[in-house]
């Protein structure tokens, strides 16, 4: 006797696609019941940015963002710090944590649209340093820290 001829098994092959396609409907149907925009940054608050996962390994690209806010970083062997961003900054400041602590630094603007900026170390940042950032946007802050791993060269 054959599986296919048993009609509980045919009813079970009709029936299952349709149950699938239900509940991955109604599944939608809870979790878009509160649609959640990202709220536009406003002036006079803070929001933390998130180390990209680039930061963490040796030779790699480092970055912080938050929603839709990007930033580039890069530290060339010369020390030199640069920063590029998808957006126009009004300020940029940076500092190190480590053995010595340096305080916050403002960053120069290197292009007219600033959303390039450079700072340049007077000793060059150990790869056990953090790089801390903190970021002006329209009247808002943006702020956080990367390890500089990625400074190290990779074994590649």
């Amino acid at each position: 006797m054959s599986m296919l001829t048993n009609k509980h098994v045919l009813a079970a092959l009709l029936v299952a696609p349709i149950l699938a396609v239900l509940a991955w409907y109604g599944a939608g149907q809870l979790t878009d019941d509160v649609e959640q925009q990202a709220a536009p940054a406003q002036g006079g608050a803070s929001y933390p940015l998130v180390e990209r996962p680039g930061c963490r390994y040796p030779g790699g690209k480092c970055g912080l963002s938050n929603e839709g806010f990007k930033l580039a970083i890069v530290v060339l062997p010369t020390g030199q710090l640069r920063m590029t961003s998808a957006v126009p900054l009004d300020f940029v400041l940076v500092g190190l944590e480590s053995e010595g602590d340096q305080g916050p630094v403002k960053a120069l603007p290197v292009s007219a649209e600033q959303d390039r900026w450079v700072h340049n170390f007077i000793v060059m940042p150990s790869s056990e340093d953090r790089l801390r950032v903190v970021a002006g946007v329209s009247g808002a802050s943006l702020f956080g820290d990367v390890a500089l791993t990625f400074t190290e060269p990779s074994d590649q």
